[in-house]
């Protein structure tokens, strides 16, 4: 691992630290955890609008979904 300065708001700092306590790990190891979780939170929205603009530009017509309307099956209640 590589060490990192970043400059934070104390009253963040004080946060993070006592939620690092709550959880029985570390300062460090909980900004790690959030980061990951925030550029997957973020690489998941970037998708999420890739796919909403490309429906946009070319809708779905009613007929693609009729062919696999054919095909499914329910299961039985």
């Amino acid at each position: 691992m590589k060490a990192i300065q970043i400059l934070m708001d104390e009253a963040l700092l004080r946060d993070l630290d006592q939620e690092a306590r709550r959880r029985g790990t570390d300062r460090s190891k909980l900004i790690r955890m959030a980061s990951a979780r925030l550029l997957r939170d973020l690489r998941r929205r970037d998708l999420e609008a890739r796919h909403r603009r490309g429906y946009l530009g070319k809708p779905q017509g009613d007929d693609e979904l009729r062919a696999w309307e054919e095909v499914q099956e329910w299961p039985e209640t």
